[in-house]
């Protein structure tokens, strides 16, 4: 809402013009919301770059998560639709491979696919182990999807706590 401030002044001699001001009234500023516009925007890079992006490849990287605590090292790895026969887990020197593959689903000719997000074929990841873990035992575990790989740390890497006397 804009208000106009008319001034007149008056002299002995004459009448000075009338001045008219527009006074604005204060708004509060909102940031616009570009949310929409960024998923928009990440989708047309997507289809933009596709087939550099992997998908139409026959292969896949799993997302992994790294975790420590004092006792163990930790890696879980997101491979859904994989049976655990097709995982293969190999420990050479201080690499711990791990590698796969996920098998597409029968097509039938009486199906027509519009879109395929899903990944399938194989994949395989590599880490780095660090320096003071029990290289001997490597525990797996593999349960909805996730697989689990921990692996003790020596005694003499775990951290003490030492007493003063």
């Amino acid at each position: 809402m804009a208000y106009n401030l008319c001034l007149s002044i008056q002299t002995k001699c004459e009448t000075i013009n009338i001045i008219e001001v527009p006074i604005m009234s204060l708004v509060r500023y909102t940031r616009p919301n570009y949310q929409h516009l960024s998923k928009s925007f990440n989708e047309l890079m997507d289809e933009f770059f596709e087939p550099i992006n992997g998908r139409t490849t026959d292969n896949f990287t799993p997302k992994v998560d790294v975790r420590e605590n004092e006792q163990e090292f930790e890696l879980l790895l997101e491979i859904p639709g994989v049976r655990k026969e097709d995982i293969q887990i190999e420990l050479e020197q201080d690499v711990l491979y791990v590698s796969g593959v996920r098998k597409a689903l029968e097509e039938t000719k009486d199906t027509n696919v519009h879109r395929m997000e899903q990944f399938y074929g194989s994949f395989q990841r590599s880490f780095h182990l660090p320096q003071g873990l029990d290289k001997e035992i490597v525990a797996a575990q593999y349960q909805n999807g996730i697989l689990r790989l921990t692996i003790k740390k020596h005694e003499k890497a775990i951290k003490k706590q030492i007493v003063i006397h």
